[in-house]
């Protein structure tokens, strides 16, 4: 594809303005959601140098193959540690290059300009822009199944070898971002296009098994990494998990049940502000089915594969959708052109659109999120213990004892010392009335190590308005509770809370 110049600079403004929606205000808020799971795995990973085996609060979790907390660990190391930056960055990165390559798709297959405004619709999608600022696998394998089906589209007839291992090799990272659906979603888009004209027929060789055999090989070697140098004792299986996760969760979901109609609804959610184009798109090509370009018909029926295969799941939650996003915004813009060439018309409106929308999300991200998030909140209390734990000692001669904390308080807390010691909900010999000397005795027998009550901190986690733990503590410890964040104290109380016992000196 030859780009003229005012194309390139017209990429150009696209990427740049949707780096500066990526990374405004990215390290303001605190961990959200399901990136506080990620955030304590890799956490953990960076304490105890054991990459292979995955801990959430101390006990077993391989939910998620390890190429995401891989991702977030490696990023920490040049970022000088685990922080909001080197845990959503991994994200940030896989949506810009998701823009890029819908831009990429979008110019390829349709009219001229159709990716380019594709690539905006995109970039200024809320919850697009939403998610790849959480520290989450979705945005990868977003990104991933996108460059499966440009690179398929760079050549589609193309038989040799090289470019089998590509393609399979794409799609084996894919999964180990977050499971088989890695290879199953970019199938699903392109099997409309593979049997037209019987296109499959072709790919019927042993280049294709040769290919699949060193995917296959590369997909393994996380999980075989992980069974030759893991801890013997570790309890799950990695290949267990994805079995669980992937075929049992499909066929008998065990959690996250939504009704059948769930991505009926949250595709127009998560598509705005730009859904009413690619729902008048198909109300247009079912009109003019037999007369629209054949690589519009294979659009509309692999985004239809998509949504039939998540539908067919008894697994639903809202954002489970987003593979489907930027398909759906390719469909908008191909309308969109559509319509445009035939008014002749240089869409000029659409582009103040785009504007409008960059500039308001801007302000909701670069603005109102940090606003909102400063004063208080987890951040704060994090840092209130550093500085006055570092008043007594080095920050790396303190130990931390973590009581039923949420998975987004021990981030905050990082010591660069010994790793944090967890007590687990379900112990039910912990004294959690008991006074230090209890507190102290109970650890080293529960631990077998030396305890020093002098550089041990306990911090727990409650409910607001509940009693607050530990409370025999402070009769020697200074006390450090969590206080309301600006929007908390404009919108409503905070709920969780947590406090930290640091000894007197």
């Amino acid at each position: 594809m030859t780009q003229t110049r005012t194309e390139r600079r017209q990429l150009l403004l696209l990427l740049a303005a949707t780096a500066l929606l990526l990374l405004l205000g990215l390290g303001s808020r605190e961990l959200w959601g399901p990136e506080t799971r990620w955030a304590n795995i890799a956490l953990q990973m960076l304490q105890s140098g054991d990459y292979f085996d995955p801990y959430l609060k101390g006990s077993p979790y391989y939910d998620k193959p390890l190429l995401s907390y891989w991702l977030i660990t490696a990023t920490s190391w040049f970022t000088g540690g685990l922080g909001h930056w080197s845990l959503r960055l991994s994200s940030v990165i896989s949506a810009w290059f998701s823009v890029w390559l819908v831009y990429l798709i979008g110019e390829q297959l349709f009219r001229k300009g159709t990716g380019l405004i594709a690539g905006w619709m995109l970039a200024t999608t809320f919850y697009f822009v939403f998610w790849a600022r959480v520290a989450t696998a979705d945005i990868l394998t977003v990104c991933g199944v996108l460059a499966a089906v440009w690179w398929y589209w760079r050549g589609p007839d193309d038989t040799r070898f090289w470019r089998y291992v590509v393609f399979f090799g794409l799609l084996s990272l894919t999964s180990l971002f977050k499971g088989l659906i890695g290879f199953i979603l970019p199938g699903l888009v392109l099997l409309p296009h593979l049997l037209s004209e019987h296109r499959w027929k072709r790919h019927l060789n042993l280049r294709l098994l040769g290919a699949l055999l060193i995917a296959g090989a590369f997909y393994m070697t996380p999980f075989l990494l992980s069974h030759l140098y893991g801890a013997p004792n570790y309890e799950q299986s990695g290949l267990g998990l994805v079995l669980r996760e992937n075929v049992v969760r499909f066929f008998q979901p065990f959690d996250q049940f939504g009704p059948i109609y769930t991505y009926l609804i949250y595709l127009p959610v998560y598509t705005l502000p730009w859904a009413p184009c690619w729902l008048i798109a198909l109300w247009v090509a079912a009109r003019n089915w037999k007369h629209i370009e054949p690589d519009t018909r294979w659009l509309i029926q692999g985004l239809a594969l998509l949504m039939l295969f998540f539908t067919a799941s008894g697994s639903r939650r809202s954002y489970y959708v987003l593979p489907l996003v930027p398909f759906a915004q390719l469909l908008g813009a191909w309308w969109v052109t559509r319509r445009m060439a035939a008014r002749n018309s240089e869409g000029r409106g659409l582009k103040i659109g785009f504007a409008v929308t960059t500039v308001l999300l801007a302000a909701v991200l670069g603005v109102l999120y940090p606003w909102t998030n400063s004063g208080g909140g987890v951040i704060r209390f994090g840092e209130q213990v550093r500085e006055q734990a570092s008043q007594q000692a080095p920050l790396n001669q303190w130990r931390m004892v973590m009581i039923e904390v949420d998975n987004k308080v021990p981030m905050y807390l990082q010591t660069g010392g010994a790793p944090f010691y967890y007590v687990p909900e379900t112990i039910e010999d912990f004294p959690h009335n008991g006074d230090t000397a209890t507190l102290i005795a109970w650890l080293e027998r529960t631990s077998g190590e030396h305890w020093d009550p002098q550089r041990t901190i306990f911090v727990a986690q409650y409910r607001s308005g509940d009693a607050v733990p530990l409370d025999a503590l402070k009769a020697d410890h200074q006390v450090i509770t969590t206080t309301p964040t600006r929007g908390e104290q404009l919108f409503h109380g905070r709920e969780d809370q947590s406090v930290a016992y640091i000894p007197h000196s």
